[in-house]
């Protein structure tokens, strides 16, 4: 329930991007309307509860992120006040002993952003973490670079035709197919699952032929890409790209307008 429930919240937020204010009744309205699309209903019992249910684990995770920097806070005092005597008393073991508290620390706040903003499916940044940690608290890009929205266009039909783990290996083959690429060209960017059949990237790479001359290689590449299971079905996906140059202070809701409009173009 939770994938449907993710799906209707896509469909939503994607139908009313390009509006300049989103009333609570304007948004419920659509997606009751994407709910009913998708033959869901939202008065059912069971949904109700499934709706509780992620809130109330989605609260536990926030509330233990908080929670565990709360105490980790006080482990870092007072591991400074421990290092700070070991460095006086030249004592070589306890220092070894705070290295390893900050290293099991570091590891624990890893595990916990890792619960908050990673997609579950492909390991890349989710949404949350594009609105939560990319963006500031106003929506504006922090950043200046060239941003890439990358439409799986089959992803739905190949999902009902041939089964979620089917579609979930597209979609990490074209993840880490794009994530290699831009490696290999030593692009430094962020990247992240927009919506269900939709990835972005942020560029730090301000050339803007550059980027758009990779993204043509990219293209040109998974247009001839087919997908090999293990039971040797072949499955073969079209792809759409778009490219728009963002700066530092822009609203993200005008850079996303761009990218879809030109998606929609293509």
């Amino acid at each position: 329930m939770k994938k449907e429930l993710k799906k209707i919240t896509d469909l939503t937020i994607n139908e009313l991007l390009n509006q300049e204010v989103i009333l609570p009744s304007i948004y419920f309205e659509k997606f009751n309307e994407n709910a009913s699309k998708i033959e869901i209903n939202i008065e059912d019992e069971s949904f109700q509860n499934e709706i509780n249910k992620i809130i109330i684990d989605e609260y536990n995770t926030i509330e233990e992120y908080i929670n565990n920097i709360a105490s980790n806070v006080t482990l870092i005092k007072d591991s400074a006040k421990e290092a700070k005597t070991a460095l006086l008393e030249k004592n070589v073991d306890e220092l070894s002993n705070i290295y390893k508290k900050m290293s099991n620390l570091e590891k624990e706040i890893l595990t916990l952003n890792n619960k908050l903003f990673l997609d579950e499916t492909t390991n890349i940044n989710n949404r949350k973490w594009l609105y939560n940690q990319f963006l500031n608290e106003k929506g504006f890009l922090k950043e200046k670079g060239t941003s890439i929205l990358v439409g799986i266009d089959d992803l739905e039909y190949i999902k009902k035709q041939y089964g979620e783990l089917i579609a979930n290996n597209l979609l990490l083959f074209t993840v880490k197919f794009i994530k290699k690429n831009l490696n290999d060209e030593k692009i430094i960017y962020n990247i992240a699952r927009f919506f269900e059949n939709k990835i972005i990237i942020f560029c730090k790479e301000e050339n803007f032929d550059d980027i758009n001359s990779i993204v043509l290689n990219l293209k040109q590449t998974l247009a001839n890409a087919t997908l090999k299971n293990n039971s040797g079905l072949m499955i073969k996906t079209s792809y759409s790209f778009a490219i728009e140059p963002y700066f530092e202070n822009q609203d993200s809701k005008e850079l996303f307008e761009r990218l879809f409009l030109k998606l929609k173009e293509l």
